[in-house]
């Protein structure tokens, strides 16, 4: 199995473990502002969805032998991008947030395909790309949020 592949493979484990932490929330829970006081599942659903999208856009350069950040932009200061990230959550429902979720997820690894396999490896920026936006980000915040949950009672 190529690294790309097992890294594809960790990704949607990561992906349902984290749908796993929300598929039963309602509305309101998914609303509910509890990190922070100003992020709720929703939000911290929405930032997911922009990391993959931005990051997606990183693996396309990469595949036609580009820088993955574009010129101009700093992905090490994340503040600006989670703002604008959450923002973009606001009046979203819970199924739509989700259906962005899953297309995010759906183009991040369409990018991924595009990246030749010796792009690939320990260490080398697809892999970091993979662990940051996808494989550990899925992890952090279904983590966060069964903790949450528990605390709630939920």
């Amino acid at each position: 199995m190529t690294s790309r592949d097992e890294l594809i493979q960790r990704l949607d484990a990561a992906y349902q473990d984290y749908r796993s932490a929300i598929e039963d929330l309602d509305e309101s829970q998914f609303e509910k502002k509890w990190l922070d006081g100003t992020w709720g599942v929703r939000e911290i659903t929405a930032h997911i969805t922009g990391w993959h999208g931005t990051l997606a856009g990183g693996l396309e350069r990469m595949a036609r032998g580009e820088r993955p950040v574009p010129e101009g932009q700093d992905w090490t200061a994340p503040d600006p991008y989670n703002a604008t990230f959450a923002e973009h959550a606001k009046g979203k429902q819970r199924d739509q947030a989700l259906h962005e979720l899953e297309n995010s997820l759906e183009s991040f690894k369409a990018a991924a395909m595009k990246v030749p396999e010796d792009r690939y490896g320990e260490g080398k920026t697809a892999n970091r790309i993979f662990e940051g936006a996808g494989i550990e980000h899925f992890k952090e915040h279904a983590d966060a949020i069964r903790e949450w949950r528990s605390r709630e009672g939920i």
